[in-house]
């Protein structure tokens, strides 16, 4: 067997396996690629008010009605905006690593939605039936729980990454010529079936290859800790550096109850221009509340990451995305370059077309595989006077 001919049957046999789990998580993620515009439109009543003129209320009284609006369910984090007119949301969510399907794996998921101005609540969301969750949750882990759909999508994706690669060697063109150009490179839109088939999966699929490249390792950075590992590797200029490791509080310390006021309001200080902030509050005795600031509108790794004393509200370490090492760098980087943001609203849609393509893939290459081994058995049934028949694309 020659070379290409085991290349072949490598990106065959893995696109068959794969194929499903691609499609669908190709599509969902395409579908999830505009969350940020599409979530205004749709949910413009539990995001948008009439903003007063009065101060907001503290983030601690605001907590403090959140969690009286979800039966005191623990709240895990808070985003607030810098526009005077929008909620602030709250999330409350249990999670369960064993759980086998979606809806084993979050016990609960809500979202509280509260006018800053006056403390009422607009809007209780169970986000473990909201449409761009269940999307998510489709793209992520196929609906499966952290386990099963971590494996899953994880070698699913890992197959795509060889399929990639293998199909652009696949796609190199024997000769440069003109002729050899045009079939690499364009669709021939007026060609057979079998023609447009073959040039939507093998033309597409290299306009495309580089995008789909990115979002694939992107992806598979979140999935195992190994791919983590060798991206920080490479971008710390192949020196095995440590994570960052972050401050603790001080437990032994008593507890006041505006410490969150106070390490918003420092936060503020330090970062006036963000355009919003994300409070996570530390769910153990020595953890932090973590404020990131969010400077730009059209991406999220510029931002500043700051720790805070949940007792005392005192900041402990600050550090804005130039303060990190390459590897934290890159891993900051990583949602913006899956998703396309890293270069604003062009990207994601480059993104979401690339996604598109990605979908039509597994369909495209069942369909010449099927029409093929097809033309293979009725080539067999035919008399020998016939057996110059070929099932070549035309």
């Amino acid at each position: 067997m020659t070379i290409k001919k085991a290349i072949t049957q490598i990106h065959l046999w893995l696109g068959l396996t794969s194929g499903l789990v691609v499609f669908i998580i190709s599509l969902s993620g395409a579908t999830y690629a505009f969350v940020d515009e599409l979530r205004p439109l749709f949910y413009h009543d539990r995001l948008y008010i009439i903003p007063e003129q009065t101060k907001v209320l503290p983030l601690s009284t605001l907590l403090s009605v959140a969690k009286k609006a979800l039966d005191n369910r623990p709240i895990a984090r808070v985003e607030i905006t810098s526009q005077p007119d929008r909620t602030y949301m709250f999330r409350s969510q249990k999670l369960d690593p064993d759980g086998f399907t979606y809806w084993d794996y979050y016990q609960y998921y809500y979202r509280v939605y509260i006018n800053p101005y006056n403390g009422k609540v607009v809007k209780i969301e169970n986000t473990k039936y909201e449409f761009f969750q269940m999307i998510l949750g489709l793209h992520m882990r196929m609906m499966f729980g952290e386990k099963i759909g971590h494996y899953v999508v994880g070698g699913s994706v890992l197959m795509f990454v060889v399929l990639l690669i293998s199909g652009l060697i696949l796609w190199w063109p024997k000769k440069w010529s003109k002729a050899g150009r045009d079939k690499s490179f364009r669709v021939k839109w007026g060609g057979s079936g079998k023609r447009l088939t073959y040039d939507l999966h093998n033309v597409l699929g290299f306009y495309a290859c580089v995008i789909l490249l990115v979002t694939a390792l992107t992806g598979l950075v979140w999935v195992f800790e190994w791919v983590e590992n060798s991206a920080r590797f490479v971008a710390n200029g192949a020196t095995n550096i440590e994570k960052t490791k972050l401050p603790v509080s001080d437990s032994a310390l008593s507890p006041s109850g505006n410490a969150v006021d106070k390490a918003l309001f420092t936060a503020r200080e330090r970062n006036p221009g963000a355009r919003s902030y994300l409070v996570i509050l530390p769910p153990k005795p020595t953890g932090t509340i973590n404020i990131s600031s969010y400077l730009k509108t059209w991406n999220r790794y510029d931002r500043s990451q700051e720790n805070y004393d949940q007792y005392t509200g005192k900041l402990l370490r600050a550090a804005s995305f130039a303060d990190l090492n390459g590897g934290d760098q890159l891993y900051q980087l990583n949602f913006d370059l899956h998703t396309g943001a890293v270069l604003g609203l062009p990207g994601k849609i480059l993104t979401f077309f690339a996604g598109l393509i990605a979908a039509s893939l597994p369909v495209t290459g069942f369909l010449i595989w099927w029409r093929r081994k097809k033309g293979k058995s009725n080539h067999k049934k035919l008399p020998k006077k016939h057996s110059h028949f070929s099932s070549e694309v035309k």
